[in-house]
């Protein structure tokens, strides 16, 4: 890493992290992308903010890790609709609404499966919108259990 420049870095980084949390190294995955995540931040670069931040709240996700993976989620929503991402925002919201999910939370798993499902169909994501609208299916179903 010695030799690249800035965005080499930071491609360096975030792909060892995605290596690492493949090969079940969670805690290399997150050293990686938290220093992806400090380079983007000394780079000022929103976007790669937005992956790194992303990747760490995947990451917590996966380990179980939901009061790490909420802010890092809504993090990368914020950076995602700042950023424009249409695509980004999608799947932050549905890792949203799986959050609220796995917490027990229907009712905000409802509202962001619903938001996802909005933007996808917003930006004609066909495969996500329906992906998204079958969540929407289950969250209700879950409210109405609950009920």
């Amino acid at each position: 890493l010695a030799i690249a420049d800035a965005g080499g870095r930071f491609a360096a980084f975030t792909n060892l992290g995605l290596c690492k949390g493949a090969l079940g190294d969670a805690d290399g995955a997150a050293r990686h992308h938290q220093d992806a995540l400090r380079l983007a931040i000394e780079l000022e670069s929103s976007s790669g903010q937005s992956i790194a931040v992303g990747n760490l709240g995947s990451l917590a996700m996966r380990r179980g890790d939901l009061a790490t993976a909420r802010p890092c989620v809504e993090q990368h929503l914020q950076l995602a609709r700042s950023l424009g991402d249409a695509g980004a925002e999608v799947h932050a919201h549905l890792k949203l609404g799986h959050l609220a999910a796995s917490e027990g939370d229907d009712g905000r798993a409802l509202a962001s499966f619903e938001a996802a499902a909005a933007v996808a169909e917003q930006v004609g994501e066909i495969g996500t919108l329906k992906r998204a609208n079958c969540y929407v299916g289950v969250a209700r179903g879950s409210l109405t259990m609950d009920a």
